[in-house]
């Protein structure tokens, strides 16, 4: 594409630079001297490094002005900042985010289909899994003195999982000061998981197991509600699902045994 082109059936016709932008970048923002675009940056540069350019348009120049005006008449909008593709608007940093994570979703390479996890997210996932496993059919075969020390292994590290599970939103937040979790901040949901793990491992045995069995599938629904839309690894959320799956089941037979006892 040339600055010299017509674009696309149904792209509006940019200003001049925003045009010259979208030769050499994927995405860019249009902001004016005042704009706030701290967020929005963190964001584009944890999912689009190298491929996003800002323009920065002062009102106090008449060229600018100009500018602006023409790109208010090829979109409608009329707030800065305003982020442009080459397939056209994309619109404010609500937009923008929503955009990267479907872009992110619907990418597609040579390796595995889509939606399949990197092999690095199944091998760690998986590996997490085993001293689910491991403690959670142990409890069965042990002798007593060693069937309670399974038992509240496997309640410890379903605490620790849990508190790993939470931190996963302090990253994100990191890289977009934006994120959300409901009607919660991202660092204040990032420590409940954790809070919660604490206190259930403070109860006795069956008690502390059922209660973590729950707490699992509540995060789960809580992790697919708020990050559904971002971009994240492939597959993560279904892999989430296996892994989640698993530890329940495990902390559920935990559960069992001590009802058998």
């Amino acid at each position: 594409m040339s600055t010299n082109e017509k674009p696309a059936a149904g792209v509006p016709e940019w200003p001049a630079e925003v045009r010259e932008a979208l030769v050499t970048h994927e995405i860019v923002g249009i902001t004016s001297g005042l704009s706030d675009f701290r967020d929005a940056e963190a964001l584009l540069q944890a999912t689009a490094p190298g491929r996003w350019q800002r323009l920065e348009w002062g009102m106090g120049s008449a060229h600018n002005r100009e500018q602006f005006h023409a790109l208010q008449q090829a979109t409608g909008a009329s707030v800065l900042p305003l982020f442009i593709s080459r397939e056209g608007v994309i619109g404010g940093l609500p937009e923008l985010r929503e955009y990267l994570g479907h872009r992110a979703l619907q990418a597609r390479g040579d390796g595995p289909r889509p939606d399949a996890p990197s092999p690095a997210l199944q091998v760690l996932g998986f590996g997490g899994l085993l001293p689910f496993a491991f403690l959670g059919m142990g409890a069965w075969m042990a002798q007593p003195e060693w069937q309670a020390f399974a038992l509240e292994a496997l309640a410890l590290y379903g605490a620790v999982i849990l508190s790993f599970l939470g931190a996963i939103h302090w990253g994100i937040y990191l890289a977009d000061r934006q994120h959300r979790v409901g009607p919660l901040s991202a660092p204040v949901w990032a420590v409940v998981p954790s809070i919660l793990a604490w206190l259930a491992v403070l109860q006795p045995l069956p008690e502390a197991l059922m209660t973590l069995t729950v707490l699992f599938l509540g995060v789960l629904w809580v992790d697919r509600l708020s990050l559904q839309r971002r971009a994240l690894p492939r597959g993560y959320l279904g892999l989430r699902l296996i892994l989640t799956a698993g530890a329940m089941l495990a902390l559920a037979s935990g559960f069992a045994v001590t009802l058998a006892a």
